[in-house]
């Protein structure tokens, strides 16, 4: 069940990976990030960066479904400079995966591009998994990042919830995150919050992340556009939300306004105020 005291907790971490961003990068920065009291930080996780120039003549040869690691897209040759993706942390009732949004060129190029490539199926070796396919830019984030998540996950003390975040790009990677870390421990209790979320996959990942992840939460802004891309039907392609969506209204007449973790009435100071629901919205028609 939603719980708003979470909600706000995981919004304050999901700031603290921008902040982990902007500190530096590695080694200069060691990816430290103060967090709330009680919670230590356990692991910092990173990507790199990539030239998009290079990625287009390689991304149709490679074998997503059995893609086994990082160094598969290594070997493309496409890395730039190393950069802070979000932290594991823990305390004595929760362990915690944040992960971050969009913050340079080309992660927004790669947000961008929506062809749809299979799950690796050495993540997610379920068979609801086996049509899934998802959005290959965040593909290729969750690739770059996911044996370092299984890493400290497998150092967590599994018996507290594990709770998933992130905002934008960090909420699309939450959610292939997820039922990877379900399927991980399948006696794991693992919850996802995300803010601002645009759609991953198909409706064969939306169906198959529904079945793991039953604690599940989408906190969307009505008025922010990310959320409705890529559309649910597109040159052939079919996204489909994963449930359950908790929404508020803040139209600051600005897409990245809308769009901001932080902002005047966007989404931390609605979850802090409480302000999101389930409730059913009934929209008004011109009559025409």
């Amino acid at each position: 069940m939603y719980d708003p005291n979470l909600s706000k907790l995981l919004a304050q971490m999901s700031e603290l990976t921008y902040v982990q961003y902007n500190n530096g990068v590695p080694p200069a920065n060691n990816g430290a990030v103060t967090l709330p009291a009680g919670f230590t930080q356990t692991a910092s996780f990173t990507a790199p960066e990539i030239d998009i120039n290079k990625l287009w003549p390689h991304y149709t040869n490679v074998d997503w479904q059995n893609i086994t690691g990082r160094q598969e897209v290594a070997a493309m040759n496409l890395q730039l400079q190393e950069v802070y993706f979000g932290f594991a942390a823990t305390s004595a009732q929760y362990n915690i995966i944040a992960l971050r949004g969009t913050q340079s060129a080309f992660e927004w190029l790669l947000d961008a591009n929506i062809p749809q490539v299979p799950v690796p199926l050495v993540w997610y070796n379920n068979g609801k998994f086996q049509l899934a396919k998802v959005h290959l830019g965040f593909a290729i984030f969750y690739t770059l990042l996911i044996e370092q998540i299984l890493d400290a996950f497998n150092k967590f003390n599994n018996s507290l919830p594990c709770l998933v975040t992130g905002h934008s790009l960090g909420a699309a990677l939450a959610t292939m995150v997820a039922p990877s870390l379900k399927i991980a421990n399948i006696g794991c209790n693992v919850e996802m919050y995300n803010y601002a979320s645009p759609r991953v996959g198909n409706v064969a990942f939306a169906g198959a992340y529904s079945a793991l992840v039953s604690d599940s939460y989408r906190i969307v802004n009505l008025g922010d556009l990310i959320p409705m891309l890529p559309p649910t039907n597109v040159i052939g392609l079919t996204y489909a939300d994963v449930p359950t969506e908790w929404s508020f209204l803040n139209q600051t007449g600005n897409i990245a306004g809308n769009h901001a973790l932080i902002g005047t009435d966007n989404y931390t100071d609605a979850v802090n105020a409480a302000v999101p629901t389930n409730a059913p919205r009934t929209y008004p028609v011109t009559g025409l």
